[in-house]
């Protein structure tokens, strides 16, 4: 039992203490409302030229329409837009006079005679052919409203799905269908619409007489055009000073994956993404830029869904009880299994300091923001995507047959001089025997086949209604899914998922409301225990796991009933059940007021409640027919995980003759609220009963966990751009966290980015033609780090673990010490960049180099046992750096009127090493780290084969002597770096007509602990893998494996070390088809009759096969006890209505 008691008043700099919680929130939004009350106060007295107040001076004479334009455009600060018919070159020359002349004077004097018209608007001046004004006969109305429809195309004549059509002026729009037809009601006989769609130019197309031509929209190739999203907002990446990577919402749902963390894997440069397990629900290891803290938990990226922050995991203690799983044992489970991948409609993928700063101590190892899906204007549609797939485990680990594994064990008897048991010569057969005494032998299973070679089933149902008005849009989506795996049981795991999103804006667009959301239920009952390490090290021989009466196979011995030589049956972990129940709510509301022209008021509201009830029974068949003692027994765990976030902000953009301001003010109040409840039951009646606590005879609680976390920070950024090319960015953010004392509560952390788009200059365009794109960016800045335990900083008691009370009360003793001088963690980051477009942005090439160091490191510093307490959370002065080359090339390498293929290639190789340690000498970190070395360095003996005349491994000891017993500490010569040298994805795309083929390669150049040295050869009952047959057996051989023996002490030592030597490393590098997706999308015409919109058929494939040379089952989870990635294979059908 564990009570952690927190001595402290330390989190009072956020919230009050006293009060009610609705009472601290009350407080909290008083104190942000006057905050922001007096920030616009502030904004709004600041004198601000309108523009319709500027002042233009000209003087030309015959001059070129474009020249005049441009002199107007560099005095007013506008930008001006022409529509897809009004060509400039069409232009009379200019001759015009004026002297402070307004903006309105200006235009109608320079558009008196010439062949175009204009409007102002959103600081655009926009550019129409001119309309000859219809005659209307007398007594009829001149601008009668029309129900308008169009089509909107792309270059190459195929119809635009998903393009915004606007009519101009005012918020009424819609998008286009698949066939990219449009239509919009009551709208005046003639105008002009506004189409825009992301990758495409926007253009303004007039229409007369309720009539529009077909509308072409010219597509932009250069990634940098493409939007990102950003921390509290959008930004262009053409005008991006940040090292972001981004992946759609297509990418994802091309990968029939239930965590979304998976569909990153290979497609970002900078992030690696690892499956622990091919266990539905098992752990994901996400890391961005390398390791930058000392402590293995606390390497993760920040992750944000809608503004809202989500917990990747359970802190402290709460995470590691019952093995810290909702499934997969002591491997943890992702809390992303919970998050419908089908939601999302985008990741974005933060890495340097100017993309981070401005969150703060929250994401110094990066932050990945999820954006999910919202509604769209327009009539009702509904969606629905069903599919249905199977999964296998892509690669078995060849073992010995029979034959084989009985010669090796005889052999192992002879070698130690003792006889071989037979049944013949041993009455009393033991566990140590069974292989050679009782079981058949002339048996043979394949047990990787039998336990983990079934098939595993994937069902997939999601349904969603979208539509609105011009301002009120709305989303819902339900999700279906069902997932069970390779083990011979009928154990699924079930999801039931619904998100919601509801937009509103005033008929000014002023005021705007946003909702979303996404509520899940998972229920999962697969097998707790991973059983591919029995897989692998059954004997080929044992029993068969039923009898031929169906009943579980003990192995009873008809001599001896109470001997049971099967009581390791593989059967009997599926009797012990498992069922996690969780829900997991995200929900966010944002509202923002437009005050002024560029002033806008914004506040932000968040919040997030997981909830995880496990029960895990051992009933009485967990025990053999004739055992002497019935015991029953049961494990109840509830977890919760709670946190709200308050964030006001207010943003004010302004356009000036000297360049374009975007700044933004903001704060931020966060609370995380985590409780756990571990208990157990012992003594019930009958198996039935176990699901009830109540039932049990007797109740222990093992664990009480309670932990509040809170956080607050007042951040700010400012944006400068001039002429479109020159950018300057700066980012601050003060933080503060309670798990520092009180002179440590707060840290400053900054960063300031600039960026150069050098292919915009004239220069350029003039020498380097084929270059279409250009742009250098440059950024540094500052991040910290505060993922410690709460109270790290405070003494802690817990429970006496002895039943010795005081004064009738239990007795509690210290536990941890304190440290009142505990403080931020800090990383500093530098990152270098530059993104090119060639060939009129045919080829696209973005190359980052970054360098990253943290300092001031949290860790867990051990104490002399003297003082009564195992360990101390200090700051170490050790100094972590990560340094590396990121690239990305994506090319269309066939554009043609029916086929078209783009490739898209990234590389990331990363180095981290500890850069310096103080002292490291008298450290207790001295055994482990190494200056100049990775952080998670391992220490290895240097092989040297195996020994002709003894048959033992032999090593090079620190004296350079061969040995096969070398010194635990002293002769570790060897430094192996687990970490992937270098890694990436290569991604084509290729289309012809109505199909589409997708095809996603990973590869990893990296090392890894094999299975060379898995067991004791011979020693035990316990199969080998296929490569241990070719071992020593006499003095001469020349061999790679040593002699087998029963006696396992004499050769111990020297397995030991082999396992734990360079030769228990070998190559882990893998190219692995990630992921394939082929479609058809039906012709329309076939469907008009149906009324349906859209239909599409398609076969999906993951994990689908891998090249390697790893000695193991799979070189990503590079364990022999892990159940690999499995194989999975979908057909699916989607369909518009």
């Amino acid at each position: 039992m564990n009570f952690q008691i927190h001595t402290g008043k330390g989190m009072r700099f956020i919230l009050p203490k006293s009060g009610s919680s609705s009472q601290q929130l009350k407080k909290c939004i008083v104190v942000m409302k006057l905050t922001v009350l007096l920030i616009i106060i502030f904004n709004l007295q600041v004198s601000a030229t309108a523009y319709s107040q500027q002042r233009v001076t000209l003087e030309y004479k015959n001059a070129p329409f474009s020249k005049v334009m441009k002199s107007i455009l560099k005095q007013t600060g506008l930008g001006f837009i022409t529509g897809a018919t009004a060509d400039l070159n069409n232009a009379k020359p200019v001759t015009i006079t004026l002297k402070s002349a307004t903006i309105e004077e200006t235009l109608q004097k320079l558009f008196k005679d010439q062949p175009f018209t204009y409007t102002v608007e959103n600081k655009f001046i926009i550019i129409t052919p001119r309309v000859e004004e219809k005659k209307t006969e007398p007594g009829k109305a001149t601008d009668q409203p029309h129900n308008l429809t169009g089509t909107v195309l792309d270059q190459d004549g195929k119809p635009l799905e998903g393009a915004t059509v606007l009519l101009k002026g005012t918020n009424q729009g819609t998008s286009t269908d698949q066939n990219g037809h449009f239509t919009l009601n009551n709208v005046p006989e003639s105008g002009a619409l506004l189409i825009r769609m992301l990758g495409h130019e926007t253009v303004t197309v007039p229409y007369q007489n309720g009539i529009i031509k077909t509308i072409v929209l010219r597509e932009v190739d250069a990634d940098l055009n493409t939007v990102q999203v950003i921390a509290y907002g959008e930004v262009k990446k053409k005008y991006s000073t940040s090292n972001i990577g981004s992946v759609t919402a297509k990418e994802i749902a091309d990968q029939p994956v239930t965590n979304p963390l998976l569909a990153l894997q290979g497609r970002v440069p900078g992030l690696f993404v690892n499956q622990q397990s091919g266990v539905s629900a098992s752990g994901v290891d996400v890391n961005i830029q390398g390791l930058n803290s000392l402590r293995s938990n606390a390497n993760g990226p920040l992750y944000v869904i809608d503004g809202v922050p989500y917990n990747p995991a359970f802190p402290g203690a709460a995470g590691n009880l019952m093995g810290g799983a909702i499934n997969g044992g002591s491997l943890g489970s992702s809390m992303f299994n919970f998050i419908n991948p089908a939601d999302i409609e985008s990741i974005s993928v933060l890495k340097d300091a100017d993309a981070t700063a401005v969150y703060g101590s929250r994401a110094a190892n990066g932050a990945i923001l999820i954006t999910t899906k919202k509604g769209k204007s327009g009539k009702t549609q509904v969606n629905i995507n069903a599919r249905n797939g199977w999964g296998q485990i892509d690669h078995k680990l060849k073992m010995l047959n029979t034959q084989q594994y009985l010669d090796l064990r005889k052999e192992a008897y002879v070698n130690a001089g003792r006889p071989i048991p037979t049944s013949a010569n041993t009455p009393n057969p033991n566990s140590s025997n069974y292989d050679l005494t009782v079981y058949d032998q002339n048996k043979y299973t394949d047990w990787q086949k039998v336990l983990v070679g079934g098939t595993a089933h994937f069902t997939d149902i999601q349904a969603s209604v979208s539509g609105g008005t011009d301002y009120t849009q709305f989303l819902v989506g339900y999700n279906y899914n069902r997932q069970s795996t390779v083990y011979n049981d009928n154990k699924a795991d079930l999801k039931g998922n619904i998100h919601f999103n509801l937009n509103h804006s005033s008929r000014d667009s002023k005021f705007k409301y946003l909702l979303t959301g996404t509520y899940l239920q998972d229920k999962n009952q697969l097998n707790k225990s991973d059983l591919m390490g029995v897989a692998l090290t059954l004997a080929p021989n044992a029993p068969d796991i039923y009898l031929s009466d169906g009943t579980v196979n003990w192995g009873i011995l008809p001599s001896n009933p109470n001997n049971y030589t099967f009581s390791n049956n593989p059967i009997l972990s599926t009797f012990a059940k498992f069922t996690g129940n969780t829900t997991n709510l995200v929900a966010n509301n944002t509202i923002s007021y437009e005050i002024i022209p560029g002033l806008q008021l914004k506040g932000s509201m968040g919040y997030t409640k997981l909830v995880i009830d496990e029960l895990s029974i051992s009933p009485s068949t967990l025990l053999p027919p004739h055992y002497p003692f019935v015991t029953r027994s049961a494990s109840y765990l509830n977890k919760t995980a709670a946190t709200w976030i308050i964030e006001p902000q207010l943003t004010y953009v302004k356009d000036t003759k000297i360049g374009r301001f975007d700044a933004l003010l903001g704060g931020t109040l966060q609370q995380n609220k985590y409780d756990a409840l571990w208990q157990a039951g012992r003594g019930y009646a009958d198996d039935d009963k176990l699901a009830n606590l109540q039932a049990a005879t007797t109740i222990t609680i093992n664990n009480v966990y309670q932990s509040l976390y809170r956080y607050s920070a007042f951040f700010g950024r400012l944006n400068y751009r001039l002429d479109d090319k020159y950018i300057l960015n700066f980012t601050a953010r003060r933080d503060g966290s309670s798990r520092f004392g009180a002179n440590r509560k707060f840290h400053n952390f900054y960063a300031i980015g600039s960026a150069w788009l050098f292919g915009d200059e004239n220069i350029v365009k003039e020498t380097l033609p084929w270059l279409s794109q250009g742009k250098l960016r440059a950024n540094y800045g500052t991040t910290g780090n505060d993922q410690i335990d709460d109270y790290g900083y405070l003494s802690t008691l817990d429970n006496l673990s002895l039943d010795i009370p005081y004064q009738d009360a239990p007795s509690l003793i210290p536990t941890s010490i304190s440290n009142p001088y505990l403080q931020w963690e800090e990383t500093k980051k530098l990152n270098l960049g530059v993104d090119l477009g060639f060939l009129k942005n045919r080829i696209s090439l973005g190359v980052n180099w970054y360098r990253n160091r943290s300092s001031n490191q949290l860790i867990l510093n051990q104490l002399p046992i003297t003082t009564g307490f195992p360990y101390i959370q200090r700051n170490s002065p050790a100094t972590v750096q990560n340094s590396g080359l990121e690239a990305q090339l994506d090319a269309r390498v066939i554009k043609m009127k029916h086929f078209n293929w783009h490739a898209s290639v990234n590389f990331t190789a990363n180095k981290n090493k500890l850069l310096e340690y103080p002292n490291l000498k008298v450290s207790t970190d001295a055994s482990a780290r190494v200056i100049g070395q990775p952080i998670n360095i391992y220490h290895l003996f240097e092989y040297a084969g195996v020994n002709a005349t003894t048959g033992l491994y032999e090593y090079i000891n620190s004296k350079g002597e061969k040995t096969s017993a070398p010194n635990t500490s002293a002769d570790r010569t060897i430094l192996f770096d687990p970490n992937p040298k270098w890694y990436g994805g290569f991604y084509n795309t290729f289309q012809y007509k109505g199909f589409q083929l997708d095809i996603m390669l990973q590869y990893v150049r990296q090392k890894a602990q094999n299975y060379r040295f898995g067991n004791l050869p011979g020693t035990n009952v316990s199969n080998q893998p296929a490569i241990v047959a070719d071992h020593w057996q006499k003095s001469g051989d020349v061999k790679d494996i040593q002699k087998v023996t029963v006696n396992a002490g004499e050769i111990y030592t020297s397995y030991a070390a082999a396992y734990d030597s360079d030769a228990g490393r070998s190559d882990a590098s893998y190219l692995r088809l990630k992921n394939f997706s082929f479609s058809y999308n039906l012709p329309a015409q076939l469907l008009s009759s149906a009324k349906i919109s859209n239909a599409r058929i398609y076969l999906q494939g993951q994990n689908v096969f891998t090249v390697t040379n790893f000695i193991g089952t799979d070189p990503e989870t590079k364990s022999l006890l892990r159940l690999p990635p499995l194989r999975v294979f979908t057909i699916g059908l989607q369909v518009g209505i």
